[in-house]
């Protein structure tokens, strides 16, 4: 395998010939799958935390850009309807749209125990975009993506190319194995709370809240409702292109919020040790690829807009990265 010598952002320097390791995950990234040959390898952000990996099929005008990423929530369902929303957005930009209804598949990828991963394809009209496609394959705390487009394969012949890239990728299997991917339905009711009061900024809760999320890295199966293992969520009818709106079906005073389709969520949900507090406390963490921040406490759960509002303007009060380095904001 290649040594990466990476800047803090920008192109990674490999041997071009040679398959390339993703060091924190064990994901090996090839120079070539099948015709698809690989044409640049980069980062966004320091540590690896987000990198993107450039292939292309001249023959078939078709590109490939695999991401590795570590994510918030990292469950296929949630991100694979992320994928679905910015496809649509993609195809608009170069002059085309969808065309029918996204086909959502899960699969099984090679080595792992069940099919916990999922890929949709979409076909367009109209633009230079014949058909497009995604793939999302679980690797808690990290998602491994796919984004495929073609200017001259059908629907069906890049669903296919697209199946046969992502079981050509390495990636290694959880220790133990994740349910099995399911396509995430709407929501039958829509989310409507009352604007909630905010808390003041605590030590004490910026402590607690920060220690819970280091102990839910350390001991995942100890943790409440981890992202692996949970049920599967419903989209809220308030979602759109820029933010879904994501629960647990039958939960009402916890959500999160998909932005974007890279990983980043903004969290609500009680905080579990609100009893120590003595009162009660429904928290908002943002995840930020390896970052998790902490914010000020509501006293009942808050609106999607002021949950936006937080993440976008407020400081936190606490920032956990990579999960065991804790730092109180004063």
């Amino acid at each position: 395998m290649a040594d990466d010598t990476a800047t803090p952002s920008g192109m990674i320097v490999v041997d071009t010939a040679a398959p390339w390791t993703h060091t924190p995950t064990g994901v090996v990234l090839p120079p070539s799958l099948g015709p698809f040959m690989r044409t640049t390898l980069s980062q966004s952000s320091a540590n690896l935390v987000d990198v993107s990996i450039g292939y292309n099929d001249n023959a078939s005008q078709t590109t490939l850009t695999v991401y590795v990423f570590r994510a918030g929530w990292p469950q296929a369902s949630l991100w694979a309807d992320r994928l679905s929303q910015a496809m649509a957005g993609t195809v608009e930009r170069l002059g085309g749209k969808l065309a029918g209804e996204p086909r959502f598949a899960a699969f099984t990828p090679s080595g792992h125990a069940s099919a916990s991963a999922l890929r949709v394809v979409q076909a367009t009209e109209g633009g230079s975009i014949r058909s497009t496609g995604a793939v999302v394959i679980p690797a808690d705390p990290w998602l491994v993506t796919m984004r495929m487009s073609s200017n001259t394969l059908s629907p069906g012949e890049l669903d296919a190319a697209l199946l046969k890239a992502a079981t050509a990728l390495t990636v290694p299997a959880p220790k133990t194995p994740l349910p099995a991917a399911v396509v995430l339905a709407a929501c039958p009711d829509a989310l409507v709370f009352k604007p909630a009061q905010r808390g003041k900024r605590d030590m004490q809760h910026a402590i607690l809240a920060a220690t819970f999320i280091v102990t839910a890295e350390e001991e995942p199966t100890k943790a409440d409702a981890q992202p692996a293992t949970a049920p599967a969520l419903c989209r809220d009818p308030s979602s759109d292109r820029t933010r879904g709106i994501y629960r647990i079906p039958g939960e009402a005073d916890r959500y999160v919020i998909g932005i974007g389709d890279a990983g980043v969520t903004a969290e609500v949900a009680p905080n579990p040790v609100s009893g120590e507090l003595k009162r009660p406390a429904i928290d908002l963490t943002l995840t930020m690829f390896e970052r998790k921040m902490v914010f000020t406490p509501f006293k009942s759960t808050p609106t999607v807009d002021q949950v936006l509002q937080a993440v976008q303007h407020d400081r936190p009060e606490a920032v956990v990265t990579d999960g065991q380095n804790i730092e109180i904001v004063p």
